[in-house]
Formats: C-alpha cells, sequence, structure tokens
C-alpha cells in the first residue's frame, strides 16, 4: 500500500458529509499525505453524483458489496444507519481493508465481537469514530492524567446532552427503530460518555442506570434511506 490512503466511504448524509470535510482538510492540520477520496457510495444515485462532485470523491458505487472489493481501496468508512455496521466491517475485513466505523459499533455486543474477531483475523487496522478524544481540552486531561498531575481519580462525572429529538414534532426516523438503531440514546449518545470514560480513567467494572421514554409517539416520516441516511 502506498503512503496515501485510498478511501472507499458508504453513507453520504450527515457523517459521510463531516468525513469527507476532514479528508479534504487533514492535510492542512496535520503533516500526513492526503488521503485519496477513491469512492463514495449510497444506494441513491439521484444525491450520489451530487455528493462526490461536491466533496472531491472521484467515482461511486451504489453497492457496498461492490466498493468493500475494490482493488483501488485501502480503507472502508462506515458512515451508515448501525444495522449495517457489522455486515460491512466484516465484509470488508474480509477482503483486507482497514475499517473506520461511525458509534455506535453495531446494534448490540454479539455484533461488536464479530466485527472485532473479523478485523483481527484479517490482520487490519480498524477504529471507532470517537471524535471527542480530539478535543484539545479532553486531550490536555488526559496527558495531565497520565503525568498523576491531578493524583489518583476516585470519580468520573459526564453529561451529554442532545436536543434534537426533544421535538414532539420530529418525526419517527431510523434511530426509533430498535431493528435499525439498535440501542437508541445509549448508543448513539451515551457511548461517547462510556468511550471517554474508558480513554481518560481506565475500564468500567459495573454500571446501574435507569431510562425513560419521554416523547411517547411520532408522526411517521418517509421511509430512510438504508444507507445514505446518517
Amino acid at each position: 500500500m502506498s503512503d496515501a490512503i485510498r478511501v472507499g466511504i458508504v453513507g453520504t448524509q450527515f457523517m459521510g458529509r463531516a468525513h469527507s470535510n476532514a479528508y479534504q482538510r487533514v492535510g492542512t492540520f496535520f503533516d500526513v499525505p492526503a488521503p485519496v477520496m477513491r469512492a463514495a457510495c449510497d444506494v441513491e444515485p439521484k444525491g450520489l453524483t451530487a455528493f462526490a462532485q461536491r466533496f472531491g470523491w472521484q467515482t461511486t458505487e451504489s453497492s457496498w458489496q461492490k466498493l468493500v472489493q475494490r482493488d483501488d481501496i485501502d480503507l472502508v468508512d462506515i458512515c451508515t444507519p448501525n444495522a449495517l455496521h457489522m455486515p460491512i466491517a466484516v465484509a470488508a475485513a474480509k477482503a483486507g481493508k482497514h475499517v473506520i466505523c461511525e458509534k455506535p459499533v453495531a446494534l448490540n455486543a454479539g455484533e461488536a465481537r464479530q466485527m472485532l474477531d473479523a478485523a483481527r483475523a484479517a490482520h487490519v487496522r480498524h477504529m471507532v469514530a470517537f471524535n471527542y478524544r480530539r478535543v484539545p481540552a479532553l486531550a490536555l486531561a488526559k496527558q495531565m492524567i497520565q503525568e498523576g498531575k491531578i493524583g489518583r481519580v476516585f470519580h468520573f462525572n459526564a453529561v451529554y446532552y442532545q436536543d434534537w429529538l426533544v421535538d414532539p414534532d420530529f418525526p419517527y426516523v431510523w434511530r426509533h427503530d430498535k431493528k435499525t438503531g439498535g440501542s437508541g440514546a445509549h448508543g448513539d449518545m451515551n457511548a461517547h460518555t462510556v468511550d471517554l470514560a474508558r480513554f481518560l480513567v481506565g475500564e468500567i467494572d459495573s454500571v446501574c442506570g435507569a431510562e425513560e421514554v419521554f416523547i411517547k409517539e411520532r408522526r411517521r416520516s418517509p421511509p430512510p434511506n438504508s444507507v445514505g441516511c446518517m
């Protein structure tokens, strides 16, 4: 593989755009070879062409199965709804591709284990896009903890506030469906908190919690794009 990583992205909505922007700009901020934005994949052809042209993807695919088999791709970036994370990641690893996956990594622990096992068996690099680790204040906190500047850590307290689903008029989308969303708010937002706890102070021994559904009913929206809606 050359120094420049050739990327194929699956999913072209919110996170696909965010990742594309990062690929375009990473060379400006860090002394690394600019990634080659080789192929963008989505099941919606109308929006796919416009997305590729806007963000600089060289080619397009309408099938992630074809994308992960391409010889001109080194890294598969998964920005799809949660239900597709596991099958895409496992297929990509078996095809010898490195994998970056949006969180939550899978619908459940069993799927996550399959993804990890496939990556380890294929000896490919793999990661989940927990972007808050890269916030400068948190990077500094990690350094201070490692250097013992704040002494022994006894407590970790964090809150993640997200208000866009508080709106009762927001329609029912794939994130509200356990079959496609998996663990709901726990995987969607709390995953960041859990990751930061592990990143800053170490593994978690036990948990307790409570949950509540505040909006009991929502209006239906058109069926979400099975790959692109993220």
